[in-house]
């Protein structure tokens, strides 16, 4: 009996050992096709956050995406997209709504020398998040729970930052009023959006001269193995923010502009 269960462990342990190196090959090819590159050791650290994240959301509702693959693709792969964004290397990002820290932990780990500050207003989320970044070692990385209402009129983070990230926030013209307070003029948002980008565009016409942005920026692509279009919205702040943006909480999604 002994000899059948180590066998099956062992055969068990091959198996996800040649998962792994399928998995890397595979996604190393799809980063290299999109002009990303990473190390070994930045590969084993996200693979590793996936670890943490599908541990962690057996206790919370983290992500509704287990299966594997999709986590790869769906997850890592669509937050990695925006690293051709991080034109500097010294860049301070916020990622508002990031959940389970998606997109800013696989981007802070891809890029070591920004420093990340990864926003959510639930406590139990950021208090996991917080947890997986002191497991990774991310030193870049810092977590704040509260709401961007109000964080965006504080001393240290309005005007502060060099460019926000935002996926699966929020309708670009509720996102912009949150976003564009945190950037200084000439710093940009980066929304993560589907293929029906095109209606959030024209709803956020108000939205983008009200808080005197440039036109966005349309950035479209394709997840492999048919997991979807996708679009990044790249969207420039011209000049100071108004003391008005964003109004007190709740009212950018009750009332957009």
């Amino acid at each position: 009996m002994f000899y059948f269960e180590r066998r099956r462990l062992i055969e068990s342990l091959t198996s996800t050992l040649k998962g792994m190196l399928a998995m890397h090959d595979s996604f190393k090819g799809w980063l290299e096709g999109s002009g990303i590159s990473i190390t070994e050791d930045q590969f084993k650290k996200l693979s590793q956050y996936l670890q943490l994240l599908k541990a962690k959301n057996e206790e919370l509702n983290l992500t509704r995406i287990t299966d594997n693959r999709e986590t790869w693709i769906k997850h890592i792969l669509d937050s990695l997209m925006a690293a051709p964004f991080f034109e500097k290397l010294n860049i301070r990002v916020a990622d508002i709504g990031t959940g389970g820290g998606l997109p800013g932990i696989p981007l802070a780990i891809l890029f070591p020398s920004a420093r990340f500050t990864l926003i959510d207003s639930t406590e139990k989320k950021m208090a996991a998040v917080a947890e997986f970044c002191h497991e990774l070692n991310l030193n870049n990385v810092h977590c704040i729970a509260g709401r961007i209402e109000d964080l965006a009129h504080e001393p240290g983070h309005r005007e502060d930052y060099d460019l926000v990230l935002a996926r699966a926030v929020a309708p670009l013209r509720t996102l912009l009023e949150y976003a564009i307070p945190l950037i200084h003029p000439y710093g940009y948002v980066v929304a993560y959006k589907g293929p029906e980008y095109i209606s959030e565009l024209a709803l956020a016409k108000t939205a983008i001269e009200k808080l005197r942005c440039e036109s966005p920026r349309v950035f479209q692509y394709t997840l492999p193995e048919g997991m979807g279009e996708r679009t990044l919205l790249r969207i420039t702040k011209k000049t100071v923010t108004s003391d008005t943006y964003p109004r007190r909480d709740g009212i950018p999604a009750k009332r957009p502009l």
